[in-house]
């Protein structure tokens, strides 16, 4: 079986690894410049070296530490009470938090990341890759962020799949068939050979003959059989404990999401730390507003994850780590801003590509992990009409919420 802490692990791994780069191409904008500067002398080039002058620019001005300091606090206590409100609902039923009121803000929460992906991300990476202080670093191709986002997409399925896959197989293998299966074969194989006596249902292409047996269909841990009567032999399609392998994939399409949420996270963090002026303010609450309703959607999905054992404890900490990993942005904002170059080409390019891919794995996991699963699940089908019309209002509600944000954020 998979192991989920591994998992886990290797995602938090991959989004530190990223926070890493992102913060050693910014400080290394302010080098980059110095020797781009001396490569254009003479006065025949003083249009240019202005322009470069513009795009290599470091430093803040009029920084206020303390407000600046103070508002890694702010967010930070406005992440937590987004992301642990829901998880805290869950595990805590001393709080009489009503369960409709978390299945709300689940839904809420989807519409949160797919709007943050196309209103947030995927237009920021396109005004990053694309602006003039790029050039022709790119190749001159504009579609770099929709190409990007979509690797993004085919490699989230792709591992997703692969673990899935591979969590089923342990499964099967861990538990066994069914110990009446070779019975079972060998009563179809005499199927096989006394059709008449039998009932079954005839596919005309390529001989196949698929047996109608009640006994079968009783037995939950085999889902199909089919039997080739031109080679007279049986394959059996078995997906065992299915419950424990889509609890398996929950977890891993959960830490996904975890994982774009919080690439995009340090990018934001960093954003507000380099920013001073009157837009300091605006921007600080757009992005607190951000993070409260990013954190709900993270913190529904954490709560829902099941574990054999320490339930409560790994999803503290996975709601620990989206807490912190905007003030920790935010921090290394604060350590370069004198060298800091936001217009940089490694600083542009840097943000737009993992804006792109943060957008692409956003927007895989609230289209395929959130919207698709959560409205077409039995228990949501099962619920009266006014309910669904509020879930459907709930996802609504939150995606509109966050385009609005993405005016100032």
């Amino acid at each position: 079986m998979v192991k989920t802490h591994n998992i886990r692990v290797l995602l938090r791994l991959a989004a530190v690894a990223m926070l890493t780069y992102s913060a050693q191409a910014a400080s290394s904008a302010a080098v980059n410049s110095k020797g781009l500067l001396r490569r254009h002398g003479g006065a025949d080039e003083h249009d240019h070296d202005h322009e470069e002058l513009d795009c290599y620019a470091a430093g803040v001005e009029e920084w206020n530490k303390g407000l600046h300091i103070g508002a890694i606090f702010i967010v930070l206590a406005v992440a937590g009470l987004g992301v642990f409100l829901p998880v805290l609902g869950h595990f805590v039923p001393q709080l009489h938090i009503p369960r409709t009121a978390l299945t709300m803000g689940k839904h809420l929460g989807t519409g949160v990341i797919i709007a943050t992906a196309l209103v947030h991300m995927l237009p920021g990476g396109y005004e990053s890759l694309n602006d003039p202080c790029v050039g022709s670093r790119m190749g001159n191709f504009g579609g770099w962020p929709g190409t990007l986002a979509m690797m993004a997409i085919f490699a989230m399925h792709l591992i997703e799949f692969v673990l899935s896959n591979h969590a089923m197989g342990k499964h099967s293998h861990s538990h066994g068939l069914p110990a009446d299966l070779g019975e079972r074969k060998a009563d179809l194989e005499n199927v096989v050979d006394n059709s008449t006596t039998q009932t079954a249902s005839l596919r005309g292409d390529a001989g196949h003959v698929h047996v109608a047996d009640d006994s079968l269909a009783k037995n939950e841990n085999c889902d199909a059989v089919a039997v080739h009567t031109h080679h007279n032999h049986v394959h059996g399609a078995s997906f065992l404990n299915t419950e424990d392998a889509n609890a398996e994939r929950h977890k891993i399409s959960t830490y996904i999401l975890e994982l774009g949420i919080c690439l995009h996270s340090v990018i934001i963090g960093l954003t507000l730390s380099v920013t001073t002026g009157s837009g300091f303010k605006t921007l600080l609450i757009a992005i607190c507003f951000h993070q409260f309703c990013e954190g709900l959607a993270l913190g529904s999905r954490l709560a829902s994850v099941q574990h054999q054992k320490h339930a409560f404890l790994r999803a503290v900490l996975s709601a620990a780590f989206f807490m912190l990993v905007t003030p920790i942005g935010m921090v290394i904002g604060i350590g370069i801003r004198y060298s800091y170059a936001p217009s940089s080409p490694s600083s542009l390019i840097t943000t737009g590509v993992l804006d792109s891919l943060s957008a692409g794995i956003l927007l895989y996991s609230g289209l395929v992990n959130l919207l698709a699963e959560e409205f077409g699940t039995l228990e949501f089908r099962g619920y009266r009409a006014s309910k669904k019309v509020a879930c459907f209002a709930a996802t609504f509600i939150g995606a509109g919420i966050m385009a609005l944000i993405g005016k100032w954020a």
